[in-house]
């Protein structure tokens, strides 16, 4: 079963469950401490009442009395901190890892369903999700003290007047009940609230990468501005106002409720004929309890906006957690990498599988190869006719050492079978074999591992690695520096180059030095020489490749130059989904005219 057909299965845990199931042991520990906390609470309000209000004061208040209660409260402080520090210790450990987690998901999901997901979703899982835990966390200590403090006070409560306990509790539970229906108006505007957000990042990312556009053209800047941004801020605005106005209304009208429990009290026991000390007891200690109480009642909502935010996260369906990575490969000494009857097809944005299917329309937007998909995205009916694959039998076999150009229309799916020869896309139908040995889930992560590439929307790290993970060669990082000319424009320190801020043609270079320094089997090219001078491009073909294939390197080169397609071993035709490989004559016509062979 895949990864994340295993996700889909899984159920929406709470954050309490969560807690509960993972750390069982520490959370006990903290509301141990909680109880001994409570405990001093308690023995305070009953010393204060035993010696200050029960007895005259002046026939018993003497030095040791007042020292007494100096220690009661120095034992306050200490058990208070000690146990707000537990708790908020605890709180932050289960957001580390619950962060740490997160993004080895991520890492470990496949590409067609991080494509399918979008950056700014995950971005705010990573940023406001993480942070409205982290905010639930910090105020757990007011929630679990509030909740221990008043059950702990209540028993002491009781014992002195179990009547007056009752008619307390009665009115601090209306009050708490009000509250609570309050409160559920802010855990409904919470829930839109969050997913306002996903829009609103959804705009500043095009805001932020598509900063050329909205420069030269105004009119789309102030479309995006006013009908996309604003609408979505106006409503961030109206639901966050609503949100907070039911939370404040929550808090004043306990707080109010309160201070009202005191004349209840004095009410009550002048009906019961209950003694005034013992009244006074019971008001001082509803002021000493309205503090952590009410703070308790506020602290309540960052839960449920953390409860919101641990739902978004479970929705992404990201794969399982492997705390370990998969740095091997399938076959040390392989000879050959065979696709046999390939099918490739989008089957629709619900389908969540490791087929990764789910996703070419995303290849779609970002490699016009398949735009021939872009029409089928609706339709899951006419998804499951093989017309509509995006891919259609491709049968292939790439020896070792071979250095093979593909060439063919836009949408007519080039790019998809470079991610489907590279393990990145697992094929709807047929199979991907090394030496005979199928590629499947288990071992496809090593399969990966064989292949650099450089696709054309290629992410530049500053970080060189080696082979396996070694350190970088560095008389090998030094030679192609000077090879690929971008030795006046970058160093490398410390195995990191100086900067990556360079032209596009550069920046592609800048690719080609970490893929060689990486010193993999195989190096997949996705229009590599398309955003190079043609000076350069002359050496690309002319030099490089002659020396990428005497290092042993096998090399799949996507490209359009037909002047240099003499130096391919092998050419190959992409014509709407099928995969044609080109021989001599055919070769010969290409070369003169790469156009002609497309249409």
């Amino acid at each position: 079963m895949s990864s994340h057909a295993t996700a889909s299965s899984r159920t929406t845990a709470s954050l309490y469950h969560m807690i509960w199931v993972n750390y069982r042991l520490p959370f006990l520990k903290v509301i141990l401490l909680n109880l001994v906390n409570a405990a001093v609470s308690v023995g305070i309000i009953a010393y204060i009442n035993h010696t200050f209000i029960s007895q005259p004061v002046f026939d018993t208040l003497s030095w040791l009395s007042l020292g007494q209660f100096s220690l009661l409260v120095l034992l306050l402080l200490v058990t208070t901190f000690l146990s707000q520090y537990a708790l908020t210790r605890l709180g932050h450990r289960f957001v580390y890892e619950l962060r740490t987690k997160l993004v080895k998901q991520i890492i470990d999901t496949t590409v067609p369903q991080i494509d399918h997901l979008g950056s700014a979703r995950l971005l705010a899982s990573l940023s406001s999700d993480i942070q409205s835990i982290t905010v639930a966390f910090v105020r757990m200590p007011e929630l679990v003290q509030g909740i221990i403090l008043s059950i702990g006070v209540g028993l002491y409560l009781g014992w002195l007047s179990l009547p007056l306990l009752f008619i307390v509790m009665f009115w601090i539970v209306m009050t708490i009940w009000i509250s609570t229906i309050l409160v559920k108006h802010v855990y409904t505007h919470l829930t839109e609230l969050r997913e306002v957000n996903d829009a609103l990042y959804q705009d500043y990312q095009s805001i932020i990468e598509g900063r050329k556009e909205l420069a030269l053209n105004q009119h789309r800047a102030e479309k995006l501005y006013t009908d996309d941004f604003l609408a979505h801020a106006k409503s961030y605005e109206k639901t966050v106002t609503k949100s907070d106005t039911f939370h404040l209304s929550a808090v004043n009208w306990s707080n109010i409720m309160m201070f009202a429990s005191i004349g209840i009290v004095f009410a009550v026991a002048n009906y019961l004929d209950i003694p005034m000390g013992v009244a006074t007891t019971f008001s001082l200690t509803i002021l000493f309890m309205q503090s952590p109480l009410l703070h308790a009642v506020g602290a309540y909502p960052t839960f449920q906006t953390a409860q919101v935010a641990l739902e978004k996260i479970q929705s992404l369906e990201l794969a399982e957690h492997q705390p370990s990575f998969a740095t091997g490969t399938v076959a040390q000494n392989w000879q050959s990498i065979t696709l046999n009857n390939i099918n490739y097809r989008y089957i629709g944005s619900n389908s969540h599988s490791s087929n990764a299917s789910d996703t070419a329309v995303n290849d779609n937007a970002q490699n016009s190869d398949n735009s021939d998909n872009s029409d089928n995205s609706d339709n899951s009916d006419n998804n499951l006719n093989p017309s509509n694959n995006i891919l259609k039998s491709v049968n292939l076999t790439l020896r070792r050492g071979d250095v093979v150009f593909l060439i063919g229309a836009n949408g007519s799916g080039k790019s998809t079978l470079a991610k489907i020869i590279t393990g990145i896309f697992t094929p709807t139908t047929g199979t991907v074999q090394v030496d005979g040995q199928s590629v499947n889930s288990e071992n496809n992560a090593d399969f990966r591992q064989l292949f650099s590439a450089i696709f054309s929307d290629q992410h530049l790290f500053k970080q060189l690695i080696g082979y396996q993970g070694n350190k970088p060669d560095a008389a090998l990082v030094s030679d192609w520096l000077h090879k690929l000319n971008l030795q006046e424009k970058v160093s490398v320190s410390d195995h990191k180059l100086s900067t990556d801020k360079l032209s596009q043609g550069q920046r592609k270079r800048l690719a080609m030095l970490i893929a060689v320094a990486e010193q993999k089997d195989i190096l997949l090219l996705d229009e590599w020489a398309a955003d190079q001078d043609p000076a350069f491009r002359r050496v690309f073909y002319q030099t490089l490749i002659p020396e990428l294939k005497a290092m042993g390197k096998t090399l799949f080169i996507i490209s359009h130059d037909d002047g240099y397609f003499e130096h391919a071993d092998r050419l190959l035709l992409m014509k709407e989904g099928r995969l044609i490989e080109l021989n001599a004559e055919e070769r010969q016509r290409a070369s003169k005219d790469a156009i002609a062979m497309l249409k």
